[in-house]
């Protein structure tokens, strides 16, 4: 009963606080431990100029809108090749989502051959590098202008982000599906063999995520001299289990030094859900505070929280309150000027 009673308590308290676009939070219920030094992690690039996962889109991003980390998409072809892309089966429903209409902040949207030419609208992974980026890319989302940029490899990728100075921190999102996780030691060999390969070494730091168990355990024994997290994230509504959403908990039980939480896309999100998306994140993630908070208390170590991805000014600065190492955001100019003006060290 008492824990009972403490649980809606809490609930209550963040609900006072919440009412959707405010995001205000009490920092009582964030981490004891709060490190100096943010990431501001740019989402795909700088999304709102360039088609993400490009590299004039990364370019903008450090250069111009005061992002000190990025955050790329990886798929693997047929062939082998790894590459910086999203949407790893384009008739997943996220993938027509984007093909028909884009994410909200993004200039450009991803096409591919349509449905009636099933000989090239195929998974990455059925598909050699050359077919994918004849048959694949991206258009302007009004004017549905063809972008002129190449996608990417992460070998593209990787001698393009060894130059920049600023860069410090990358999340390597592997889009490899759970039913193809047999793939993903095959992407992480040839991972292995680009970052392996840079002479000099990258002075950033590389983390791979997985919202899959199943590849993490595939991979992360194997290529020990990476960085992994499990990559969390919480539904649009339905949640009524708090605690099987944390994250720290699989960075503890996968001996992982970061731990990622999403917030649900605006798309996927219905109108006035109840309860609010936004309430249940910043509770999940207390519990995670908690939980981080302990496990430092006994142990010295310290896992590392990534939230993603807001955009929200109000709700960004709330969570570096509550104790977030790094903000996965589609807006880093704004994150930077909001982490600099609570005192966290960027460069």
């Amino acid at each position: 009963m008492k824990v009972f009673v403490c649980f809606w308590v809490v609930l209550i308290l963040l609900d006072s606080t919440s009412n959707y676009g405010l995001a205000k939070c009490p920092t009582r219920m964030g981490s004891v431990y709060t490190s100096e030094h943010f990431s501001v992690i740019a989402r795909r690039g700088s999304v709102t100029k360039f088609p993400e996962n490009t590299l004039p889109a990364f370019q903008e991003a450090l250069a111009v809108d005061g992002a000190n980390s990025l955050e790329v998409d990886l798929s693997m072809t047929k062939d082998g090749k790894v590459i910086l892309w999203h949407d790893w089966d384009p008739d997943s429903p996220m993938a027509l989502i984007r093909q028909k209409r884009g994410e909200a902040v993004e200039k450009y949207k991803p096409f591919g051959p349509p449905s009636g030419e099933p000989r090239w609208r195929k998974k990455v992974s059925e598909l050699t590098l050359a077919e994918f980026r004849d048959h694949f890319g991206y258009q302007d989302k009004i004017t549905h202008t063809r972008a002129k940029v190449e996608i990417p490899t992460l070998q593209d990728f990787m001698g393009w982000a060894a130059s920049q100075d600023k860069l410090k921190l990358v999340l390597l999102k592997l889009k490899v599906p759970e039913d193809e996780s047999r793939l993903a030691p095959v992407m992480l060999e040839e991972i292995r063999r680009i970052v392996g390969g840079m002479n000099p070494a990258p002075r950033f730091q590389v983390i791979l995520l997985t919202p899959y168990k199943e590849v993490l355990n595939r991979v992360r024994k194997k290529f020990d001299e990476f960085l992994f997290s499990f990559d969390r994230e919480i539904p649009p509504v339905g949640v009524v289990n708090y605690h099987g959403f944390t994250t720290v908990p699989s960075a503890m039980d996968l001996e992982n030094s970061y731990a990622s939480i999403g917030f649900p896309l605006a798309e996927t999100i219905p109108e006035n859900p109840t309860p609010d998306p936004w309430l249940v994140y910043k509770f999940i993630l207390t519990l995670d505070f908690r939980i981080r908070d302990n496990y430092k208390k006994s142990t010295s170590n310290y896992i590392k929280i990534i939230s993603w991805t807001f955009n929200d000014e109000k709700k960004m600065r709330c969570l570096i309150n509550l104790g977030v190492d790094g903000i996965v955001t589609d807006n880093p100019k704004a994150l930077r000027k909001i982490a600099l003006d609570m005192g966290k060290i960027l460069d």
